[in-house]
């Protein structure tokens, strides 16, 4: 499985994982949630795949925490711009941020945990 795959895997948990935080709400006039899910799901799809600032291992050294601060500062401004074009309510930039942490660990955990599908079988390093 690619990359961005995966990555877009993690998002739905991340996103479902976010809203139920208490300074998001998905949908203000208290009908469904479920569209501000999609609407949300859709635009962190979208933005992570244009803009891709997840590494593909854990030891990547330097790079690791630059990559965490620019994929935390790109999910909260994804945050409030799912707040400015939909029904979606983000209380604080504190919640947008700890958002943002839940939406991006969800990430890099499904980037590092699932298969890539790119390794070799078990007995294709025989000598």
């Amino acid at each position: 499985m690619k990359d961005i795959r995966r990555q877009q895997l993690g998002l739905f948990p991340g996103v479902a994982l976010a809203a139920a935080l208490p300074g998001i709400t998905l949908d203000e006039t208290g009908e469904s949630p479920l569209f501000g899910y999609f609407f949300a799901y859709i635009l962190f799809a979208g933005i992570s795949t244009a803009l891709w600032a997840t590494p593909k291992d854990p030891y990547q050294g330097l790079l690791l925490p630059i990559l965490a601060v620019i994929g935390l500062i790109q999910d909260t401004l994804v945050w409030y711009l799912i707040a400015w074009l939909s029904e979606v309510r983000v209380d604080s930039v504190w919640w947008a941020l700890a958002g943002a942490f839940v939406v991006r660990g969800c990430c890099w955990a499904a980037v590092w945990i699932l298969p890539s599908g790119t390794s070799e079988p078990d007995g294709a390093r025989e000598s």
